[in-house]
């Protein structure tokens, strides 16, 4: 059952890599055409593009920075000397 499993995630990972590729070629011909026809239009994209990704980054940096502090600790002091405060 396990080997079934993995079987089936190496075929859906390898399809996806397959997938990946073909929708970059077709995003780098779409480009390289609106690049030659719009170069204006072009220029603007990339900078949104560009601006996407650093809004992204910026996003994920603000949540790790989250996951990784350490929380306030639920601690209680102990006396481990066994000293007590009625002296």
């Amino acid at each position: 059952m396990a080997d079934e499993q993995s079987d089936r995630t190496a075929d859906l990972v390898e399809e996806v890599r397959r997938f990946a590729a073909v929708v970059g070629e077709k995003a780098q011909e779409i480009g390289g055409r609106l690049r030659e026809q719009n170069p204006e239009v072009y220029g603007h994209l990339a900078a949104a593009g560009g601006e996407l990704l650093a809004a992204y980054r910026a996003a994920v940096s603000g949540h790790e920075r989250t996951w990784s502090a350490p929380g306030p600790a639920d601690v209680e002091p102990i006396d481990l000397d066994g000293a007590s405060d009625n002296s």
